[in-house]
């Protein structure tokens, strides 16, 4: 016999304890339900990284309480505790594939500013995890591990999740099982969306990288034989650690073989020579264009569900929050015989704050790069004419307008000097799925 709820939560990542965490407080019956044994173990790759310190991100600003220990979301009128490590993170350096530097942010102004000028900060996620358990917990919340949801079946006032020969009968559910979705899927979310490609990464938390700053983020640019791939050296929250993450869309590149290159062969491979690998970590999420009605048969879905790639831990954290006020408004509206408005706000936040602020055309264009130009030479020349450091910031949503002024006068040069270049760089102006299309060809999306 199905057990009973409230509402029932799928996932628990940062859009799943969030959401639970919500709707516990509220005082109503939740079931968060995680597909590993230990909701708490990370096991798949991820930067770690609450990015867009110092901008809005999602409506709401950021900031680590350090004195009481609590991440905070004053906008929307959260927090929650963190007791871990973390670190600041003060600018993203990105390399062009001949070692040319361009700096999201100045450095050593930023650092001067403090907490006041961290782009970012890194924090240790099983960590995190430990202390939403704890919070979840404390608001009576029933964590149910080792649940892998086989089907959702929606009837008129509940819905029943079955999984790992268990069932659960829920009023609502909420769906933060992430970018791979299975509620997702087996409701029918992904139907009208566009699949563009995967987003495939390789991790190593590293230890003795030389001439690499703690406290900022280090790109580089690659292309190889089989495809482009890039580069990510992340700072860990814990002293000489890193998060060396390879990453690709393009499914003909080997990703070991592409953290090799990195690893002896590029301009960063110095930072290599005596280093130590500790640990490695992969993922593969897919990229589809968002779901622009987040909520059907009762099922609202939150954080990375319905996004194009992720939403970043940031952005999942705040539509987990709302998703679980979401549903608490709704299921007192109906227990008070009142109209039920709860999900309606829901959907109308998700499609102006995430769909029209955050268009995901733009992150898709970002990620389109390699094929707008197509050769190390092309970016390196384009690129190389940026001297200036940008606007600080970390944010896939911002980052283009990062450099602005600069991009225009090294176009301007383009055109007159590489005018074969210059023509590619005109190609951006086209739609994302024109870009992709012959990866969108060679790929297809997996299941989670």
């Amino acid at each position: 016999m199905a057990k009973k709820y409230d509402v029932i939560v799928v996932g628990a990542g940062p859009a799943g304890f969030l959401a639970a965490k919500a709707a516990g407080e509220n005082g109503l019956e939740v079931a968060l339900l995680e597909k590993k044994a230990d909701p708490t173990h990370l096991t798949r790759a991820c930067g770690q990284s609450l990015i867009s310190a110092n901008e809005y991100y999602f409506r709401n600003l950021l900031r680590y309480n350090a004195r009481d220990k609590r991440i905070c979301f004053s906008s929307d009128g959260f927090s929650f505790k963190y007791d871990g490590p973390y670190q600041n993170v003060y600018s993203l350096a990105a390399f062009t594939p001949n070692g040319h530097k361009i700096e999201h942010g100045d450095y050593e102004v930023q650092k001067r500013k403090g907490d006041n000028g961290r782009v970012g900060i890194i924090y240790d996620k099983e960590a995190s995890f430990r202390n939403l358990l704890e919070e979840v917990k404390a608001c009576s919340v029933n964590v149910v591990p080792g649940i892998n949801v086989q089907s959702v079946t929606a009837k008129a006032d509940r819905v029943i999740v079955e999984g790992s020969g268990q069932s659960f009968e829920g009023r609502y559910v909420i769906a933060a099982d992430g970018v791979n979705s299975r509620v997702a899927e087996v409701m029918g979310f992904n139907k009208d969306r566009y699949y563009y490609c995967n987003f495939a990464a390789l991790h190593y938390y590293m230890t003795g990288l030389k001439d690499t700053k703690p406290d900022e983020v280090v790109l580089q640019w690659a292309y190889g034989k089989d495809g482009a791939f890039r580069c990510y050296i992340i700072p860990r929250p814990f002293p000489g650690e890193f998060n060396f993450a390879v990453i690709t869309v393009d499914p003909r590149v080997n990703l070991e073989a592409a953290a090799n290159y990195f690893l002896t062969e590029a301009t960063v491979a110095p930072r290599f020579k005596n280093a130590k690998k500790l640990k490695a970590f992969s993922a593969i999420c897919n990229c589809y264009s968002p779901i622009l009605v987040p909520y059907k048969d009762r099922v609202l879905v939150a954080g990375d569900v319905g996004a194009t790639q992720e939403m970043e831990i940031t952005g999942a954290m705040i539509s987990g929050w709302r998703a679980g006020q979401a549903i608490s408004t709704a299921v007192q509206e109906e227990n008070l015989g009142l109209k039920v408005t709860g999900i309606s706000k829901y959907i109308n936040w998700w499609q102006e704050v995430y769909v029209k602020e955050c268009p995901h055309e733009l992150y898709m264009t970002g990620i389109s790069m390699p094929y707008i130009l197509p050769t190390a030479e092309d970016i390196n020349y384009i690129y190389g004419h940026i001297t200036k450091p940008g606007h600080a910031c970390w944010n896939p949503y911002t980052a283009s307008t990062s450099f602005r002024e600069s991009m225009a006068e090294a176009l301007a040069i383009t055109q007159k000097e590489r005018p074969d270049i210059y023509k590619k760089m005109q190609r951006k102006s086209l739609p994302p799925k024109e870009l992709l299309a012959e990866i969108t060809k060679i790929s297809k999306p997996v299941s989670s």
